[in-house]
C-alpha cells in the first residue's frame, strides 16, 4: 500500500517523514516540485504562512499529484496554520468521508484531554505560542473548537476513556462515526498506538491527521520506523539558527560556547520574517561555499526552505530521526548535493541539544 504524507511547512514534512524511512530515504519534494515516485513519500505545501483559501487549494492538489492508497495529514501539534481547512480539502479531493485527528506529541509534552490541547499542562491558548505574530492567534484550546470553526463536516469526539478500551471496541467506535471528523484525546504513545491500531483493524477509508506522535505510531504498525539516525560522526558542521524562540536562543548559546559555527537570527524580532530567513540562508550559503562544512543543521521551517531555495534544492531524501522531532536528510538535489542537513523545528529541546549531536562530530573530524 502506498502512503503519501502531506505537511504544511518543511521542518514538520522532514520529522514526521522521516520516521517512515525504515526501507531506505524517502523523497520529500519541496513545492512546487512534482512529488517522486516511491511507495512512501512526503510532500510539503509550504502552506502554513499564506492564506487559508490558497492553502487548501494546494492541499486539493495533491490527490492528483500523488496518487496514494493512504494519506497522512500532518499538522501543527499547537494548531498553528489551517489544520480545518486543509483536513477538508484533502478529505475532498481524495473522496475520504471520514478523519481521525489528534495532534498530540507526548514526548514534546503535547497531549490532548477532554478536546483540550496541553503543552506541558498548560491550555495551548494560555501559552505564547497561540500569540506568535506570524500565525493567527488560536482563540481556543479546544481541538473541537478549533476545528468547527473553519471545518464544514460533522465533529466526533473520542475521549480517553473510550480510546483506552481496547482495539476491538475503539475500531466498532470509529465504524459507528463513520462519515465524520473525529478528534481524540491522547496523553502518551500508548494512546496514540491505540488509535493507530483500532483505525488499521477498522479497514476504514479515513485520513489520519496528527503530529509526529501519531505519524510515529503509524510508522511502527506499518513497521516503517527505522532506528535511530544519527549525524554521520566525521566531519564539520554549521548550525543555522533562525527560529527566535527561547529554546532555541539557548541552544545557539550553547553552540557557540562549544565551539560550533553559528549563523542566527538577530535577537531583535524584524517585521519581514522572510526577509530574515532568506538574509540567514544567503549567509549560511556563502559560508557553505568558503569554509568547506561537511553538514549543515537548521531550526526553524522557513529557514530550512530559504536555505534549500539558495541551494537549489527541489528534493530532499530522508533518512531517521536523530531525537523526537528532528530529522537527518541529505540534500537531493542543487549544491552540496548529497550533503547530510539536520532539521528541528523552533520551539523545544534542551540547551545541549546540537552540542550533544555535533559537537562529537565536529571534534572528531578536526582528529582526521
Amino acid at each position: 500500500m502506498s502512503l503519501t504524507i502531506v505537511a504544511d511547512d518543511l521542518t514538520g514534512a522532514c520529522d514526521t517523514g522521516s520516521l517512515f524511512a525504515a526501507d531506505g530515504p524517502l523523497p520529500l519534494s519541496l513545492w512546487p516540485a512534482a512529488p517522486l515516485p516511491a511507495s512512501v513519500r512526503v510532500i510539503d505545501t509550504e502552506s502554513r504562512a499564506i492564506g487559508e483559501d490558497e492553502a487548501a487549494a494546494r492541499v486539493a492538489r495533491v490527490p492528483a499529484l500523488a496518487p496514494s492508497g493512504r494519506y497522512f495529514k500532518k499538522i501543527d501539534s499547537t494548531l498553528r496554520g489551517h489544520a480545518a481547512r486543509e483536513i477538508a480539502a484533502l478529505m475532498r479531493a481524495a473522496d475520504l468521508a471520514q478523519a481521525l485527528v489528534c495532534p498530540a506529541f507526548p514526548a514534546q509534552g503535547r497531549s490532548v484531554v477532554e478536546r483540550a490541547l496541553l503543552i506541558n499542562g498548560v491550555p495551548v491558548a494560555d501559552t505564547p505560542l497561540a500569540c506568535d505574530p506570524q500565525f493567527p492567534a488560536v482563540a481556543s484550546s479546544s481541538v473541537v473548537d478549533v476545528l468547527r470553526a473553519r471545518l464544514d463536516r460533522p465533529l466526533a469526539w473520542l475521549p480517553l476513556d473510550q480510546v483506552r478500551g481496547g482495539t476491538a471496541s475503539l475500531a466498532a467506535r470509529l465504524g459507528r462515526l463513520a462519515g465524520t471528523v473525529i478528534v481524540a484525546d491522547a496523553e502518551t504513545d500508548a494512546d496514540l498506538d491505540a488509535l493507530v491500531d483500532a483505525a488499521l483493524v477498522s479497514r476504514l477509508p479515513l485520513l489520519l491527521a496528527g503530529a509526529a506522535g501519531l505519524a510515529g505510531a503509524l510508522a511502527s504498525r506499518l513497521s516503517l520506523r527505522p532506528a535511530e539516525a544519527e549525524p554521520p560522526p566525521e566531519g564539520r558542521w554549521l548550525l543555522v539558527a533562525g527560529s527566535r524562540h527561547p529554546a532555541t536562543r539557548a541552544q545557539v548559546e550553547a553552540a557557540r560556547a562549544a565551539g560550533l559555527p553559528v549563523v542566527a537570527a538577530p535577537v531583535a524580532p524584524e517585521p519581514d520574517r522572510r526577509d530574515v530567513a532568506r538574509r540567514l540562508a544567503a549567509e549560511a550559503l556563502d559560508r557553505l561555499e568558503r569554509e568547506g562544512f561537511d553538514g549543515v543543521a537548521v531550526t526553524g521551517g522557513e529557514t530550512a526552505l530559504a536555505l534549500c531555495e539558495a541551494l537549489d534544492v527541489t528534493v530532499l531524501e530522508l533518512i531517521g530521526s536523530p531525537r523526537p522531532g528532528l530529522a537527518l536528510a541529505r540534500l537531493g538535489s542543487g549544491r552540496h548535493a548529497a550533503m547530510p542537513l539536520l532539521t528541528k523545528a523552533g520551539g523545544f529541546g534542551e540547551p545541549d541539544l546540537f552540542v550533544s549531536m555535533l559537537t562529537p562530530a565536529l571534534a572528531r573530524g578536526h582528529r582526521s
